[in-house]
């Protein structure tokens, strides 16, 4: 008989240790929740960083191929998407892409291209709001000799 008493004691001892490893496994599952979140916030912070540095240099590359209206590429574009009709030159086509792919594509995406005699800066700033707790903006700077001499 004092056999089964210790053996009832041990079942409730048991059951502790069950508790604490499930509250230790639910800790663990929680810390990798959280590490995925972050991996996707993170991510999508890199894939719009990603995206203006591809919009920047290809305004950058079409000022290459189109260096006699320089001087026509300063502009700036606001926040918020909407469509653009195609110009009739090479020009005002290679703006609208470029106001569409920045308004559109990034999340809150402004620029300003300015040109300084054959320097060409181009400035593109985007939200964070859906990537970074906080909010806040990210912005890209690519500037490039445009028909000169390095």
């Amino acid at each position: 008989m004092g056999g089964n008493h210790k053996l009832s004691r041990q079942a409730g001892i048991s059951l502790i240790e069950v508790l604490i490893a499930l509250l230790v496994l639910a800790l663990g599952v929680l810390g990798a929740v959280l590490l995925q979140t972050n991996a996707l916030r993170y991510s999508a912070s890199a894939a719009d960083q990603t995206q203006a540095s591809f919009i920047a240099y290809d305004l950058l590359d079409r000022m290459r191929a189109n260096p006699s209206e320089l001087a026509g590429y300063a502009i700036s574009v606001p926040a918020g998407c909407r469509p653009t009709s195609t110009g009739s030159s090479i020009l005002a086509t290679d703006l609208a892409d470029f106001s569409q792919a920045v308004s559109c594509v990034l999340p809150g995406g402004e620029a300003e291209v300015s040109i300084h005699g054959q320097q060409a800066r181009v400035s593109i700033s985007w939200s964070e709001e859906r990537t970074v707790a906080a909010g806040g903006t990210s912005t890209l700077i690519a500037s490039a000799l445009i028909g000169g001499e390095p």
